[in-house]
């Protein structure tokens, strides 16, 4: 998936899982399927990770790793990784 898109996606997701006006969890999960599958939303770690933490959608984490464990498990590291840098 184009960088530009993943913030997109992360925050339809974050909409579509977690919001109380479209909790449909049917829905989420093939929007996720998508995302994951066809359109390779994990293929970009770094950038997925940004979006996740820009956003505060970590609740997502879990519903990824059923998707894509070990590219789950690389952004946790990732997220992990980038909240102990030092900002200058």
């Amino acid at each position: 998936m184009n960088k530009i898109f993943v913030p997109n996606a992360i925050a339809t997701l974050t909409r579509l899982f977690y919001s109380s006006t479209t909790m449909n969890e049917y829905l989420a999960m093939r929007t996720a399927q998508f995302y994951i599958e066809d359109l390779k939303l994990l293929q970009d770690v770094e950038a997925v990770a940004l979006a996740i933490e820009n956003q505060n959608a970590f609740a997502l984490m879990s519903k990824f790793k059923l998707f894509d464990y070990k590219a789950a498990e690389k952004i946790e590291i990732a997220l992990s990784s980038s909240g102990y840098r030092k900002q200058t």
